[in-house]
């Protein structure tokens, strides 16, 4: 269970992960739709609990919207500079909604998708 899990499942979907030293599944990942289409961006995850709980919200390697911190709506609302797992990511406060025990990684790159596609 946990990071180790989330690792696996991520890479029986073709995508090339590594473990940061603090407890971050990252890998690169091609944006399908909306305003980034097409960018190669790293998404950084920490699955502790995977797949009980989901993922906290990505971190996402280079920035793509500006620091906005807490409150507002996504796409621009809750966007957060935590400096981890490097100070090149930028995190965002977007909690999976509705997850329930035993969901998949392919449920979480799902939901990555539907929050890149915005115009």
């Amino acid at each position: 269970m946990g990071n180790q899990e989330l690792m696996s499942q991520l890479h029986s979907k073709g995508l090339e992960t590594w473990m940061h030293t603090n407890n971050f599944v990252c890998f690169k990942f091609i944006v399908p739709l909306g305003r980034f289409k097409g960018q190669e961006i790293e998404i950084a995850l920490q699955g502790l609990q995977f797949p009980l709980l989901p993922p906290s919200g990505p971190h996402i390697k280079p920035h793509l919207l500006p620091i906005s911190g807490g409150g507002g709506v996504h796409p621009f609302g809750g966007i957060h500079d935590r400096k981890v797992p490097t100070p090149e990511y930028q995190y965002w406060s977007r909690p999976f909604r509705g997850w329930t025990s035993g969901m998949t990684a392919d449920d979480y790159l799902a939901f990555l998708r539907t929050l890149l596609d915005f115009e």
